[in-house]
């Protein structure tokens, strides 16, 4: 292998994960975020269950997590490979792998599921501390 094969290789475009890898990343991780929260109506009225939504929830959260560190481990090393940011930052003119990196980052961005994540964390989040308040009145 010549040292441009070996450049190519270490600069390459990562393919975008298909549509149905995004949502089930996000099916896990919000099943692992309401299983935690619902811990606290399921000692109250099903106390045997608490630990399986434990498990549950800490390993949705592990699974998802990993996920986003991996998606986010492969955003970084394309953006310091390409040497991205310093481009950007000098106004140097970009090259077409330059512009397909930037398309795959962008498109990884948009296809993200991870902002409804939080989201749906923030209510059940809410949900579950306002419900616990009112059933130890």
């Amino acid at each position: 292998m010549n040292r441009q094969n070996s450049i190519d290789t270490l600069t390459r475009v990562p393919d975008r994960f298909p549509v149905w890898v995004t949502w089930l990343a996000f099916g896990i991780g919000l099943t692992g975020a309401v299983s935690l929260r619902l811990i606290l109506v399921v000692r109250e009225y099903r106390p045997e269950l608490v630990r399986f939504f434990w498990y549950v929830g800490i390993c949705g959260n592990l699974i998802f997590f990993l996920f986003r560190s991996f998606i986010t481990h492969r955003r970084r090393k394309l953006i310091n490979d390409l040497n991205l940011a310093e481009k950007l930052r000098c106004g140097d003119t970009l090259g077409r792998e330059d512009c397909q990196a930037l398309q795959y980052l962008v498109g990884s961005l948009q296809a993200s599921k991870e902002r409804w994540n939080y989201f749906v964390i923030f209510v059940f989040s809410v949900a579950a501390i306002a419900w616990d308040l009112w059933i130890s009145m």
